[in-house]
């Protein structure tokens, strides 16, 4: 397994309640007027794997060069 990309970590977030869910998922509303409810945040970068996988079961980080940083070192780990 290799990370291939740094990519935006984006999400759902209700401008009412302020919760959030998850893009890859089922949307996070039942009809056409909770969904304007809902709008798509970037909250920093996280990493897409070779498989698909979206991310490293870790918070994302704030930076787009701290991001790839540990990009660097999960590669390099992956090829010892």
């Amino acid at each position: 397994m290799k990370i291939i990309e740094v990519i935006e970590s984006r999400h759902y977030r209700n401008t009412i309640t302020n919760n959030t869910a998850s893009l890859y998922g089922a949307v996070p509303w039942q009809n056409a007027s909770e969904a304007e409810n809902w709008i798509i945040e970037t909250r920093g970068y996280t990493w897409r794997l070779d498989d698909g996988t979206i991310g490293l079961g870790r918070q994302p980080v704030k930076t787009k060069s701290e991001a790839i940083e540990i990009m660097n070192i999960f590669n390099q780990k992956r090829n010892i």
